[in-house]
């Protein structure tokens, strides 16, 4: 068999369960607890978590777990709407990732205005179709960075400008980027 999905799931690394085995078998508490047995892993978390910072160029304390990557994308996009109740609008791509299609068309049918943005014969999408898109009304845009199926990377440092100069929130799905692709949130300004 020749495997060609690795970006979505992928054997574990040897080193990597090694490193996890001690928190799937014998430290497994709860870190939120006050009792020693699941306090002591606050630590851990907090030093992957500075791992994770460090990764992309945050803060720490911008770094919010999740289960996933599709529950993160929905919680951006669902923050964004909640914080400016008013903004009904998001714009997105016609190629985003299943976890930002699927939930802006569940929105979609809650009476949210969308648009989709195409993409060329490259899959490419044209900074103009964007700007063009962006009304009083937009609260998100929400673009991935690489194309989970493609490869195509969006120019987001161009898309993070726009949506600055504009004063419009930015989400930016950068999974299959991250580990691959230099990322660094205080140079391009992504929310």
């Amino acid at each position: 068999m020749i495997y060609l999905d690795h970006n979505a799931t992928t054997p574990v690394l040897p080193e990597v369960l090694e490193a996890m085995l001690p928190y799937f078998k014998a430290d497994w508490g709860n870190p939120s607890s006050s009792y020693k047995f699941g306090s002591k892993l606050k630590t851990v978390i907090e030093t992957a978590r500075e791992q994770v910072a460090s990764l992309i160029g945050a803060n720490p304390r911008e770094i919010v777990f999740t289960s996933c990557a599709t529950e993160s994308n929905n919680a951006a996009i669902h923050a964004a709407l909640k914080a400016n109740p008013k903004k009904r609008h998001i714009i997105t791509s016609a190629v985003e990732h299943s976890s930002v299609l699927n939930f802006c068309m569940a929105l979609e049918r809650d009476g949210v205005r969308m648009t989709y943005l195409p993409v060329d014969r490259d899959g490419l999408l044209k900074l103009a179709d964007l700007e063009n898109a962006i009304t009083d009304e937009t609260a998100i845009v929400s673009l991935m960075w690489a194309n989970n199926e493609t490869g195509v990377l969006f120019p987001v440092e161009e898309i993070a400008k726009v949506c600055k100069a504009r004063r419009i929130l930015f989400h930016c799905d950068a999974v299959q980027a991250a580990g691959k692709l230099t990322i660094d949130v205080r140079k391009i300004p992504m929310d």
